[in-house]
């Protein structure tokens, strides 16, 4: 039987620029630098101002205290020679699992946060070829939410399918989409924090120690608890017995992690050790005072060449005195006993 065809919305939001987290828990992020609204080469999505030209700030970003509504207006523009028509929705954001990406959710997914408060205007425009339209769209902060930052976007979706692929036996038609970030700093005290889960080394001790190298994967969850984004700076080192370090990563700048996101980092390690206890630590720095520090600790002994070195050695001490009481009674060097009767 034919698979039914199956949509798919892909791509459902480009990696857009951002301004840091505001260090000390400051009381707003610092305004970004202007940039072109984001784009896909056949239409972008980003903020409009009053003189109907595309403003010069990257993305939405709000300040306002629990129960207001604020507004603004999207502006959305076919840059192809054929009409479109999108499906315009608000939407949360959230960090890619592997890479920690910026990232918003799909049509398809029920919004919890900022998306949920956002109300466009009009839902499914049709712009014509090469021309601008802009939509007004209201965010209603509700009476109860939480103090500090809400990162969602407003996502302009085609609703024509632009190419269908193979998947696991169906063919799945593939929609693009575009979308422009909003950040919301709902009004109250900043809370930044961040820890390390699952910390712990995987490893592929080679078949012959001291001569080949061994290999290893470090795996860690950098979660963050706090309601502020932050951009941690890591540090990995492990050491051995007595202290002695072992090997020294690089630091790294992680992307920013949003509020109550998370994302697993791995690190490859080439040349672990093949005898040693050794101690793995992962520090992380951030704006604000932040200080997170975890640690696993193994011990590695190379088991098989071990056993295999005591087997020689049973074999040694077992056959070689043999083998030489018998070279000697063939060669005629074994002293022969005499003795005197009584």
């Amino acid at each position: 039987m034919t698979p039914r065809h199956r949509i798919a919305a892909a791509a459902a939001a480009a990696v857009l620029a951002a301004g840091a987290a505001a260090p000390g828990g400051a009381a707003a992020a610092a305004e970004p630098a202007p940039v072109p609204a984001t784009g896909n080469g056949a239409w972008s999505v980003g903020p409009a101002n009053r003189s109907g030209a595309l403003a010069a700030r990257p993305s939405f970003s709000f300040e306002a205290p629990p129960g207001k509504t604020v507004r603004d207006v999207v502006r959305i523009t076919n840059l192809t020679a054929r009409p479109i028509t999108f499906r315009l929705y608000g939407t949360d954001a959230y960090n890619t699992p592997r890479d920690a990406g910026f990232a918003l959710r799909t049509a398809e997914e029920t919004p919890r946060d900022v998306g949920a408060w956002i109300s466009l205007k009009s839902g499914s425009p049709t712009i014509p070829p090469r021309s601008a339209k802009e939509i007004p769209f209201t965010l209603k902060i509700p009476a109860n939410a939480t103090p500090g930052e809400h990162i969602g976007g407003v996502v302009a979706l085609n609703t024509a399918i632009e190419s269908v692929q193979e998947s696991g036996g169906a063919r799945v038609g593939v929609r693009r989409a575009v979308g422009a970030r909003v950040y919301l700093r709902v009004a109250g005290p900043l809370t930044p924090g961040l820890r390390a889960d699952g910390l712990g080394v995987n490893r592929s001790d080679p078949t012959i120690p001291f001569v080949q190298h061994g290999r290893g994967t470090i795996r860690y969850t950098v979660v963050n608890t706090g309601n502020q984004r932050m951009s941690p700076t890591v540090r990995v080192r492990a050491t051995g017995a007595f202290g002695r370090e072992i090997k020294r990563w690089p630091d790294r700048r992680l992307p920013e992690i949003l509020p109550g996101e998370r994302t697993e980092i791995t690190l490859p390690w080439k040349g672990t050790p093949a005898l040693d206890t050794v101690t793995v630590r992962v520090e992380m720095v951030a704006a604000g005072g932040i200080d997170v520090r975890a640690q696993t600790r193994f011990t590695v002994v190379p088991w098989i060449a071990l056993l295999t070195l005591v087997g020689a050695v049973f074999l040694v001490w077992s056959v070689l005195p043999r083998l030489i009481r018998r070279w000697r009674d063939r060669a005629g060097l074994t002293p022969r006993e005499t003795g005197v009767f009584l």
